[in-house]
């Protein structure tokens, strides 16, 4: 059987890709083929597993989050041909990011640029007095200058003496980034790579015109809201806020008169209907003004300097009621609801609960290609281990 699925890979040339993201109270994870001679990207599965033992990516409980995850991995290990690249999108509100530049300097003049030259202008990026507190999750190369010539998308394998990298730096503190990598490694995934899941919204959501000109993108989650800001085909700033869709039900509880579960169903599962859409609007305008205060008067500097124009909404709370609230609310002259297109999958995709894990694929990929062209390092055995782990290696 081994050998067969070796020799299923090679003809085929396919590559594997697993991502997790933890939304609300719980994780999300989609696996992935990848068709590296066509490109093609085709989702196999998808699951969300709920546990009150995560927040976003807060652990509360340290063996719930394990043994959620341990079901996660278990599952998505009976769809799986291979070892897959595991990507773990990272949110809430342990999350900050900035906006930086660094320089690296060659041997000498008119030297030609090594990756390892990019290396550490990337690395130069980082602040040189960031607290002990804080750890770097990601540094998104954003564009590189050589000799104050600017705009260079990849630098490797041109000469300069001088290069300098702009980048968007995504921090999170470090207990909270621990305890996750915790309950990771005690599941059995020892080797993935962490990215925020915010990043990779705003790069897989978002239209090229969208990008190059001031929109924000929203992620309003049940107990969790993502935003980034893209200006110029950049992206500017990121917030994650500590609260969600859950403020709504509440206030709409109070309202109505409700017991809070039945109320969720009405907020979590929009459906279109004139009395319940005023409703709604009424319930979430304190969830409107709490993002809205959480934009402006934080006094964002990147929001100051470049407000935004146009809106994308995604997520669980992606709907034309507060679409429109928040369109309102902002200022802003366009607005849309964000949504997947184009997708080649063998299952659902298109709950917003699942944007999170689709857009980490792609975003992946996407910085594959325009980055260095190279995959992350993968370790041999991850699922081999993982089902021995759990008495389930005899089934494959």
């Amino acid at each position: 059987m081994e050998m067969q699925k070796i020799c299923y890979n090679m003809l085929t040339m396919t590559r594997e890709l697993l991502s997790l993201d933890f939304y609300g109270e719980g994780v999300t994870a989609a696996l992935a083929t990848l068709d590296e001679q066509t490109g093609t990207l085709r989702i196999r599965h998808l699951l969300r597993q709920a546990s009150s033992s995560l927040n976003g990516a807060v652990v509360r409980n340290l063996s719930g989050a394990q043994e959620t995850l341990g079901r996660v991995f278990t599952e998505m290990a009976q769809y799986t041909q291979g070892t897959p690249t595991v990507i773990v999108g990272v949110r809430s509100s342990f999350l900050s990011f900035r906006h930086s530049t660094g320089t690296a300097y060659t041997e000498a003049r008119s030297q030609l640029i090594r990756e390892s030259d990019i290396r550490n202008a990337l690395e130069n990026s980082i602040p040189p007095h960031l607290s002990d507190m804080l750890e770097v999750v990601d540094i998104l190369p954003l564009s590189y200058s050589i000799d104050d010539q600017h705009g260079m998308p990849n630098p490797q394998g041109m000469h300069g003496y001088s290069l300098e990298a702009e980048t968007f730096i995504s921090l999170a503190v470090r207990t909270h980034l621990t305890n996750l990598n915790q309950a990771l490694t005690a599941s059995g995934c020892e080797e993935y790579q962490l990215l925020p899941s915010s990043v990779a919204l705003g790069d897989a959501v978002l239209l090229p015109a969208e990008k190059s000109g001031r929109t924000l993108l929203i992620d309003l989650g049940e107990s969790g809201i993502s935003a980034v800001l893209y200006h110029k085909n950049s992206i500017w700033e990121g917030w994650e806020m500590p609260f969600g869709l859950e403020m709504a039900a509440e206030q709409m509880a109070d309202l109505l008169q409700n017991d809070l579960p039945t109320v969720r169903k009405l907020v979590y599962q929009y459906e279109p209907d004139p009395i319940m859409d005023e409703v709604l609007e009424d319930s979430a305008r304190p969830l409107i003004e709490a993002i809205h205060k959480e934009l402006v008067q934080t006094q964002s500097l990147a929001y100051i300097h470049h407000p935004p124009t146009q809106l994308v909404l995604c997520g669980l709370g992606a709907n034309p009621v507060l679409l429109k609230s928040l369109q309102h609310t902002l200022g802003l002259r366009k607005a849309r609801l964000g949504t997947f297109e184009h997708v080649i999958a063998d299952c659902e995709t298109n709950l917003p609960q699942y944007d999170g894990v689709l857009s980490l694929l792609e975003h992946t990929l996407m910085r594959e290609e325009h980055q260095f062209g190279t995959a992350p390092v993968q370790e041999t055995g991850f699922f081999g281990n993982l089902l021995a782990k759990f008495g389930l290696n005899s089934l494959f």
